[in-house]
């Protein structure tokens, strides 16, 4: 079986950091989106990988080159719009070809084993498999209507959802469903919708199948979603140390420290992650924040963030709190008032506050 990761889309609901980086690359817990998804596809043995991206293949290339499983074989594959999921899927066929295809939506965070959904998949002979998760508003989602482990309808968004049974985003497919995204037109959204692909299987006699999860599944698509799961992941970090500490700091709970990076005259409460070489001095760092490489931290106090690569906050006695804070920016303050502050940065950032 192959996989198929879909990485187009504009990531509008995370502007303006997707303005400088696709919402699939950004780091939570100190390693890419992306990176959680191979991870449960290799568990799953799954080493063949298509990535649908719109642009940015060479970002994409230098990132999965620190992906730790060197075994994969990538494929990227362009899609010249982002005209809906059943368009993306469907030009993965020459990828695909007559083979069987999981497909993730690459901007989700899950903890589930694909091999049970694979093996689920073979078990019933199914032509379609979809994973489903019970939520609270489903008017947000895909909605599925099922019995008896039969998928009966499924519905875009609907005004007034009969189940609250949301789509996941994880699929698992035939190659009868390309037949199906070219028999479909785009919906009142102008976009080509993978549940009208998926109806027309229905419609037409396959066999359309699902699974239910109970275990963490979220679409990350907002920035307080980031931040969720920034914590729920940071809260299983394993206290590590490749740094220097002095005697004049103190450290409490679970941190990951990288190889080079200096800790001055600053306390640390975990649970937290710091890249390499990174400079925090006279500082505070508070629980569930992390900190990628190359950062400096001086006279400053942050908590519940994701600062990202060669990032400097200088002199901000106010709580730097909630934030997202992308590459190469620089927040400074000379305020001596203490305050609580939250930012979404862009790249390149030049923030100073008075």
């Amino acid at each position: 079986m192959k996989g198929v990761i879909l990485c187009g889309g504009l990531g509008t609901r995370l502007r303006p950091i997707t303005y400088s980086i696709p919402k699939q690359l950004i780091p939570i817990s100190n390693r890419p989106i992306i990176y959680y998804i191979l991870d449960s596809l290799v568990k799953a043995k799954v080493n063949e990988i298509g990535i649908v991206i719109n642009d940015n293949e060479d970002f994409f290339k230098e990132v999965l080159k620190g992906y730790e499983d060197k075994e994969i074989k990538f494929k990227f594959i362009q899609q010249s719009q982002p005209l809906g999921l059943a368009d993306a899927v469907s030009v993965s066929e020459d990828f695909v070809k007559d083979e069987d295809f999981i497909v993730v939506i690459g901007d989700n965070y899950y903890e589930l084993d694909l091999e049970n959904l694979i093996s689920d998949f073979y078990d019933t002979s199914s032509n379609c498999s979809i994973l489903l998760h019970e939520v609270d508003e489903p008017y947000n989602y895909g909605i599925a209507e099922v019995k008896e482990g039969q998928i009966l309808d499924v519905e875009e968004k609907p005004r007034n959802p009969k189940t609250n049974l949301a789509i996941t985003g994880i699929y698992i497919f035939d190659k009868n469903i390309f037949k199906a995204c070219k028999e479909i037109g785009p919906s009142w959204r102008g976009e080509y919708e993978i549940t009208d692909g998926i109806k027309w299987l229905l419609n037409n006699s396959y066999k359309v199948t699902y699974n239910i999860s109970n275990s963490l599944w979220m679409d990350l698509g907002t920035y307080n979603e980031l931040l969720h799961v920034n914590q729920h992941l940071l809260s299983k970090v394993n206290p590590n140390n490749k740094g220097l500490i002095d005697e004049k700091s103190k450290i409490v709970g679970s941190i990951s420290i990288g190889d080079n990076s200096k800790i001055f005259n600053s306390i640390i409460r975990g649970p937290a992650i710091i890249g390499s070489n990174t400079i925090i001095e006279n500082s505070y760092i508070g629980p569930y924040t992390s900190i990628m490489n190359n950062v400096k931290i001086i006279d400053s106090q942050i908590e519940n963030s994701i600062v990202l690569d060669k990032c400097s906050i200088l002199k901000i006695s106010n709580i730097i709190d909630s934030s997202i804070i992308e590459r190469n920016s620089t927040i400074v303050s000379n305020n001596s008032y203490r305050k609580a502050n939250t930012f979404i940065l862009g790249k390149d950032s030049n923030l100073i506050l008075y």
